[in-house]
Order: C-alpha cells, then structure tokens, then sequence
C-alpha cells in the first residue's frame, strides 16, 4: 500500500463517517423491497413507486455514503478537515434520512405536505454539508488532482440540490416559480454525470495506486478529463439545438475513455492477488464503458431496445447500479478495515506493547465477507438486465433481482455491523489497563 502524499494526521473520528456507511444499507433494502411489492414500476421512469426506488437509491444510499466519504476523504488528500464535523454529522445524517423518507412517501402518496417537510430537510442537510465543505475547500492551499476534481464534484451537487428543489416545486403546485418539468433531465444529468462521476473520478486518482500497487493516473490525465467532463457538462446544459447535441455526444466518449484507461491502470497493477475490490472496480468500468458504447450506437440509431423509455431506464439502472453502487460497494470493503486499522494504531502509540493486539484488515472484515457481496451484487445487476429483455418474464425477473438486491443490501449491513464489533472490541481491548 503506497501511502505518499497523504495526510493522516487530521483524520475525523472514526464513527463519524461509519453512521453514515452503516445508515446507507438500509435505504438500499428500503428500495429492493419497493421493486419486489411494486414490479409495475419498471414499466414508466414517472411511476410513482420508481421515482421513489430512485431516490432512495440516490439520496438515501448513494449521498449517504458519498457524504460520508467526503468528510473522511478531504483532510487525507488535503489536510484540510471539514469544520465542525463532530458536531455537524449527526445532523446531517438525521436530515438526510428523514428528508429522504418523507421525499420518497411524497411521490407513493402524491402529499404535498410530504413534499414540503422533505424539501425544507434536504435543502437545509445539504445547505449544511455544502457550507462547510465549501470553507474546507477554500482553506485548501495547493490540492492536487483528486481536490481538483472533488471541487467541480462539489460545485456540480450546489447546483444539483438546486434543481431538485426547484424539481419539487412541480410536485407541489407552486406554478409562480415558473420551472418547467422538462429540466428532469438536467438535475438528473447534473447529479449523475456531475455530483456522482466526479467525486468517483477523483477518488480513483488517488485509492487505486494506493491500495493496489497500480500505475499512477498522469496529471494531465486527472486534470484534463475532469476539466474537460465538467466545461462538456455545462455546454450540453446551457446551450442548445446542435451544440447541445454534440456536448451531449462528448460526454459519454469522455467518461469512456476515463473508464478504459482506468481499467488499462488496474491490469497494470504489481500485485495480482484475490482481491474483491479489484473486481467490484473492474465491474463498475466494464459497466460503465459498455453502457457509454451502447448509448453513442443508441444516438447513431442501432438501438439494442426497440422502446426508447425501456432504454433509457436500463441506462439509468446501469450507471446508478451497475457503475456508482459497484464502487461503493467494494471501497467500502477497503476503505472501511483500512480505517480501522488507522485508528487502533493510534491507540496503541503509548501503549507499545498493545500492538501485539492488533487484528490485521482482513480479520476486522474478512475476504469471504466481500465474497459474498460481490457474487449478491453481480448476480442482482445480471438479473436486472436480463429483465429488460425478458419480455413476458420481465416482471418475475425483476422479482429475483430485487430479492438478490435486497439480499446484497442486507450482506452489506451484516458485514460492516461485525467489523464495526470487531473494532470496538479491539478498541476495548488496547485501551484496558
């Protein structure tokens, strides 16, 4: 493991971005067990039950742990902490949580007063979080290639929550602002190909030639695609008719090629162990390249699916499940004992003796473990597909890969709640006198 060039001096507690981690599980099963009672939702991106499938997903799983991530990442890659945040996670995990309760009850029950009680939570959650990693990334000095990349990230999620409000203000009838619905389609871009894409772009310079001994992304490479994916990003929202067209066109080569070279790194690696990880990134680039690949011949007209709302959902499920929760899930099986481990040696700085002590990373979360969640997530993604072309058997394998997606989400609760004991016992242990 190369850990050159990073900060661990002013890493926050470790159980402020565990709550979070160990929150994000859950909204996870909460949205597996809406695709299993409602299946119906897979026939329309406006069903009531998929708008909320959706955002469970994005908000309750994906920003849980992104939020999380970033307030563990920042000050490692940086030095810079988040301000305040001790005091500020805890609230901002309780509102994200609730808001996005109350968001996706508001589309089942199509309640305006859901709406608002959601609205007022996440602006202010998001407001909060944005706030203060807006002053940490200002305080930063002189960052490298991922603080680049996780500034732009940043930037795209301000405007992100923006059009989400506004979004929600179609939902509850609140005409004078004068949004038009159309622009779904730019906070979903703008969270997606935005928020998501760059914040996984600049953590990937960074984690992949540390935790696995893999060549080091070139500067120019860092700098340049996501430079280059954010001004693409806000031609294709700003301008319009064929300049649109074609920044629209761009995105998709950029983010292919950033994925390509990203699998051509990995292959590159010295060390050619068993390692889940690996295999969840290279999972998640192998999605996202194909799914890149099969929107361009989509664009030039050799659809794979003759319905283009059919295909347009299977790209959605693709990048969301297929590309961003394939990386989650297997950093969380790294970045997770790595922590851990961090912490414990701490504790045992003056007490020398206590490192006899120290389980090692795969004893606080076993390879089995991550095992397990690869072949439950792999098995639900190939399931989900298969049900896109399943014509009249599309509902019931919509059914499996829910309840493989249920189990996965389950396996990955299970999974950080015994490293999580495993830690704190060992904790107790050091520390006793």
């Amino acid at each position: 493991m190369n850990t050159a060039g990073l900060s661990l001096d002013n890493v926050p507690e470790f159980r402020i971005p565990m709550g979070f981690f160990l929150s994000a599980p859950w909204f996870g099963m909460l949205a597996a067990l809406l695709m299993l009672i409602s299946p119906e939702l897979i026939s329309s991106r406006w069903h009531p039950s998929m708008l909320a499938t959706v955002h469970l997903l994005t908000l309750g799983f994906g920003a849980m742990i992104m939020v999380g991530a970033m307030i563990q990442v920042l000050p490692v890659l940086s030095s810079q902490p988040v301000p305040a945040a001790a005091t500020l996670s805890p609230w901002i995990r309780g509102g994200l949580a609730s808001g996005t309760l109350f968001l996706a009850l508001g589309f089942l029950f199509n309640q305006n007063s859901l709406f608002y009680i959601a609205l007022a939570l996440l602006a202010g959650v998001f407001m909060l979080f944005l706030g203060a990693l807006g002053v940490a990334l200002v305080r930063v000095k002189s960052g490298g290639d991922s603080v680049f990349s996780l500034r732009l990230a940043a930037l795209c999620l301000l405007v992100t929550v923006l059009f989400g409000v506004l979004q929600l203000s179609t939902y509850m009838d609140l005409n004078w602002i004068g949004y038009s619905f159309e622009r779904t389609d730019s906070h979903a871009l703008l969270g997606l190909a935005g928020w998501g894409m760059l914040l996984i772009m600049g953590v990937s310079f960074q984690v992949i030639p540390m935790f696995h001994v893999a060549p080091a992304f070139p500067w120019w490479f860092c700098r340049g695609s996501s430079a280059l994916l954010f001004i693409t990003l806000v031609i294709a929202l700003l301008a319009s008719g064929a300049i649109s067209k074609a920044a629209l066109l761009m995105l998709p080569l950029i983010i292919c090629f950033y994925g390509g070279y990203a699998l051509y790194l990995i292959y590159q690696r010295k060390r050619k162990l068993v390692d889940y990880t690996i295999r969840f990134w290279q999972l998640s680039f192998t999605n996202l390249v194909l799914l890149c690949l099969v929107y361009l011949l989509h664009q030039l007209g050799l659809s794979i699916m003759p319905e283009s709302a059919q295909f347009y959902l299977l790209l959605g499920f693709g990048f969301g499940l297929g590309f961003v929760v394939s990386v989650m899930l297997g950093m969380l099986q790294k970045i997770v004992p790595f922590l851990m481990f961090l912490h414990l040696q701490r504790a045992c700085i003056h007490e020398p003796g206590a490192f006899m002590k120290l389980p090692n990373m795969r004893q606080l979360l076993p390879q089995s473990d991550s095992k397990w969640q690869y072949y439950l997530h792999i098995s639900a993604l190939a399931t989900l597909y298969l049900s896109f072309f399943g014509g009249d058997l599309q509902y019931p394998l919509l059914f499996v890969a829910a309840a493989l997606l249920l189990a996965s989400f389950a396996w990955l609760f299970k999974t950080l709640w015994q490293a999580n004991r495993r830690y704190i016992e060992s904790m107790a242990s050091i520390t006793a006198k």
